[in-house]
């Protein structure tokens, strides 16, 4: 099996591994293994990443599915064998159990001979909790008009990329909003759609992606951000260059009601009126395919697109038509940020650029001290502070 390497930003979470101590735990299962094998089981591998070793038992493992007929490996009482499949058009490995399993494929591992134990346990077991499959739905939808908007393969490639990004930095993400829905209901973007939605737990929320996404290094870039840490964050980015797409991000934040937890999503509009979108008890912990790419999805789908969209959630509505603060069914306005408030919540930096007197467009983290600080001669509302 081959597992594309990547960037690892946070690789210091695994770097004090004591690789001695866990050759000492794995002795017993690395002898006579002749075909490449992967830890599955998640109560071992807990144990591994504690540095303590099991009493020595069966274990599960995965082992690519060209190696169906080694009686070896098949016969072998130490092994529990799931079967995995390694498409080279998907970006997930698919596992053979029932019911069906998909987790990412670009993580990095240990090898001990042929045994191979992931490197970021904590996240490996992330996606194993994430991994139950989900089939969308692919009707076929009705519409006067199919021309496309965006062009999918490339922004769901991008979002695949933000999806990735946000894994380095600890995050997982999960689809939402018109993303979410044209995922269940048409295994696809939803062509009049113009943008891309995600959500992220705001515990899970990393400050220093932030700083990343101010840096030279990022291929993606902060466009606009409302709202603060502990009400209605979100924030939108654009790639830097080739295909452009707007991503839009938001944090769920959980509250208590009536004993039942009740998950939300915050919105802004420009006059400051602050929308709620209300989830109960979202359950982000499945797994979907789109376009060739793993995303992760509520694992009761239909009801959260009918508890968003409504009992006719299967007819198209052009999003034109589409009012964000007003046409979903789970949206309710909570007030409005006070005047004095919006400077703090409300910055925009209109696609991560600046637009000088010419109407040339530069990447704003290009320009030097003295003309960020003279941004507002641009017309723009423009901050580079993140947490107030």
């Amino acid at each position: 099996m081959q597992i594309p390497k990547k960037s690892q930003i946070f690789a210091h979470r695994y770097s004090n591994v004591n690789r001695e101590k866990y050759e000492k735990c794995l002795k017993h299962f690395q002898k006579n293994v002749d075909i490449p094998i992967l830890i599955l089981d998640r109560k071992y591998l807990q144990k591994l990443q504690n540095e303590k070793c099991e009493k020595v038992r069966k274990i599960e493992i995965a082992v690519e599915l060209k190696y169906s007929k080694n009686r070896k490996i098949l016969q072998d009482s130490r092994f529990k064998i799931i079967f995995f499949e390694n498409s080279t058009t998907k970006d997930f490995l698919t596992l053979k159990t029932e019911p069906s399993k998909i987790i990412p494929k670009n993580f990095e591992v240990y090898h001990f001979g042929n045994l191979m134990v992931p490197k970021d346990i904590p996240m490996f077991l992330g996606f194993l909790r994430r991994s139950k499959f989900l089939e969308c739905r692919n009707m076929q939808i009705s519409r006067e008009d199919q021309e496309r908007y965006l062009d999918a393969q490339k922004s769901v490639d991008i979002l695949a990329e933000l999806r990735d990004l946000l894994l380095e930095f600890g995050m997982f993400s999960f689809l939402n909003g018109g993303t979410f829905l044209g995922w269940y209901r048409e295994c696809n973007i939803i062509p009049h759609t113009t943008d891309m939605d995600i959500s992220i737990f705001i515990e899970d929320l990393n400050p220093k992606i932030i700083d990343y996404f101010n840096s030279r290094d990022s291929k993606l870039i902060l466009a606009t951000k409302y709202g603060r840490i502990n009400d209605s964050l979100e924030f939108s980015v654009y790639p830097t260059s080739g295909y452009q797409v707007k991503t839009d991000i938001f944090f769920m934040y959980s509250d208590f009601e009536n004993g039942t937890n009740m998950n939300w999503i915050g919105g802004m509009s420009p006059k400051g009126e602050k929308i709620r979108f209300y989830y109960p008890n979202y359950d982000p912990w499945c797994a979907a395919e789109l376009l060739g790419h793993i995303f992760w999805v509520t694992c009761t789908p239909e009801y959260h697109v009918k508890l968003e969209y409504g009992e006719n959630w299967f007819k198209d509505h052009h999003s034109s038509e589409y009012r964000w603060k007003s046409s979903g069914n789970n949206a309710k306005n909570v007030g409005k940020w006070k005047s004095d408030e919006m400077k703090d919540v409300r910055y925009m930096f209109y696609k991560a650029g600046i637009i000088d007197s010419n109407g040339k467009f530069e990447d704003y983290r290009r320009k030097g001290q003295n003309d960020l600080e003279n941004l507002e001669d641009f017309g723009l509302v423009f901050s580079m502070m993140f947490f107030v």
